[in-house]
């Protein structure tokens, strides 16, 4: 029995040391990360905001050229952001309850550093219109100082914020009006629903007088897209109508009806019909067109279909010279987009958006440079005068 139990240990006893022998070294150990945040670039022309807020909770940048994603701006539900014109903020209009979905409601200009995110100041607001994929809903002066939030309660108005000393000015009536595009130092443009331009002018102490244009559309037979373009410095704006007329406005000094020309005819194709089963090339999306206004160059979503079909992604991209008002470029799009955006630099890139996935084209070749999914779908907006 002895013999026994010596064989056993002796054999437990090889195998502990068989085992010990085949134990893998101990890994180095690995240096402590220290955590960091990283700063934004300065953002140029050539960097797109997607702006999900209709079920999102941020906006995204891409810098167009690497077609890399440079940082997320959090926001609430049904937010409206804009850029401060010098590059140092952004100013985030949202809208928060206490209770998450209900409670006390707050409605405040969130004012982000440009280059850390970081919040910097909230500015109370008396109120805002809580809507989404609405570019015009906020708008910054050319210079910086006002903040124009658009309101509907309980009548339509724009809330004047004057951002240097970060207070509420007071409120505009704008009857009838929706919108709050900021064009030049100190006045905002709206559209009305009996068909004219609302220019909301500011004097030196910041209270707003409304002056209006005579009635140019049809507000209910022949509506214009709400996400048209405009240049905050000049005042100038291009505005599409459901059946593809194009407005070109001039709104620097007092409001005039502009007179309208057809995308239709630009292609040598008959002006598009109201009429119930009229079938034509039409505009559509949610941000049908995009204006390089350094060359002039309209770029236009454009489907086949019937009038009030305007929701209708386009498949084809029309390219537009709006001086000569000709068709340049017919483009069959692989992919439907319901929005679309151009860079304001001297060889400018195109952003189209659909279904959460961004497209990246040189606006001169219309060939791709980048196809970034899960990039959010939204309102997309480039850093400069025009958006």
């Amino acid at each position: 029995m002895r013999q026994r139990i010596s064989v056993i240990a002796a054999l437990l006893s090889a195998a502990g040391v068989q085992a010990q022998a085949q134990t893998p070294p101990r890994p180095p150990e690995l240096p402590v990360e220290e955590s960091d945040v990283a700063a934004l670039p300065v953002l140029g022309p050539r960097v797109v905001m997607v702006n999900t807020n209709w079920g999102s909770t941020g906006a995204r940048l891409f810098d167009g050229d690497t077609g890399k994603m440079l940082g997320l701006i959090h926001e609430a539900q049904l937010s409206n952001v804009a850029l401060d014109p010098a590059g140092r903020y952004f100013y985030v209009a949202e809208s928060i309850w206490t209770k998450g979905n209900r409670g006390t409601r707050q409605d405040m200009l969130t004012v982000r550093d440009a280059r850390t995110l970081k919040v910097v100041r909230e500015i109370a607001l008396p109120g805002r219109l809580l809507v989404g994929t609405r570019k015009h809903d906020l708008g910054i002066s050319a210079d910086g100082r006002y903040a124009y939030v658009y309101d509907f309660d309980p009548a339509s108005s724009i809330i004047v914020v004057d951002l240097v000393r970060s207070r509420v000015l007071g409120r505009t009536e704008v009857p009838g009006c929706g919108l709050s595009a900021a064009i030049g130092a100190a006045a905002s443009l709206s559209l009305c629903a009996d068909g004219a331009l609302a220019v909301t002018t500011l004097d030196a102490r910041g209270r707003g007088s409304v002056s209006r244009s005579e009635s140019f559309f049809s507000a209910e037979n022949d509506p214009i897209f709400d996400n048209f373009a405009v240049d905050t410095a000049s005042g100038a704006a291009m505005m599409l109508s459901y059946t593809g007329l194009v407005y070109p406005v001039d709104a620097s000094g007092e409001p005039k009806a502009p007179t309208p020309w057809s995308v239709q005819e630009a292609a040598g194709l008959p002006r598009a019909s109201t009429a119930p089963l009229a079938v034509n090339w039409l505009p559509g999306g949610r941000q049908p067109m995009a204006w390089h206004k350094p060359s002039g160059r309209l770029f236009v979503l454009m489907h086949m279909g019937e009038y009030w079909s305007q929701k209708e992604p386009g498949t084809e991209l029309w390219v537009i010279d709006s001086a000569t008002r000709r068709v340049l470029t017919r483009k069959k799009l692989k992919h439907k987009a319901s929005f679309v955006e151009v860079s304001q630099d001297a060889q400018p890139l195109l952003f189209l958006n659909e279904e959460e996935t961004l497209w990246v084209l040189d606006a001169a070749t219309l060939e791709q440079k980048h196809e970034i999914a899960n990039a959010g779908g939204g309102t997309l907006t480039t850093f400069g005068p025009v958006r």
